[in-house]
């Protein structure tokens, strides 16, 4: 997760922006960094936003820690896989049990019928309201429970997972 994190300061940190599109940040990526392919560039922010290293609001990604406190060693350069190796090595039974903001949403949007636009545009809702201080996973959890969705199945999941994630 620390190279995650180096990854995702440098944009940031080459600009001096506090915040970047979409498109600026995986074009610095995959063009400017010539780091990884466009295809690799979006995985490796979905990721981030999955892990909470980037906030979307407004259509706009900033970082969700204090790029400044990154040390970027002289000739850092992720490899093309980072990605990959990162799921593969550490704890296999901790990453197999983990469970994605993205399988949040599936399972919510499966279950209650609401489009996935419509239901991420409420958890940033409700994560701005709550200061961006709750784990995006339990706040899905909360805008679920708001549309009436039985969290049951996933509640200890995600529990979990956020429990392990932050120790």
């Amino acid at each position: 997760m620390e190279e995650l994190k180096r990854v995702v300061s440098v944009p940031f940190k080459k600009t001096l922006a506090a915040s970047l599109s979409e498109k600026d940040f995986e074009y610095s990526l995959a063009f400017d960094l010539k780091w990884f392919s466009p295809k690799t560039a979006s995985k490796v922010k979905e990721k981030a936003l999955e892990e909470g290293f980037l906030i979307l609001k407004g259509g706009v990604l900033m970082p969700g820690f204090d790029v400044e406190n990154i040390r970027i060693p002289h000739a850092f350069k992720p490899s093309e896989n980072f990605l990959e190796n990162s799921k593969s090595s550490g704890e296999k039974t901790a990453v197999k049990e983990e469970i994605s903001f993205e399988q949040v949403l599936e399972f919510i949007s499966a279950d209650i019928g609401v489009n996935r636009q419509k239901l991420v545009s409420e958890i940033n809702f409700m994560q701005d309201r709550l200061s961006y201080l709750v784990d995006i996973r339990v706040v899905a959890l909360i805008v679920a429970k708001k549309f009436g969705c039985d969290i049951e199945a996933i509640f200890w999941k995600v529990a979990d997972s956020v429990l392990r994630s932050s120790s």
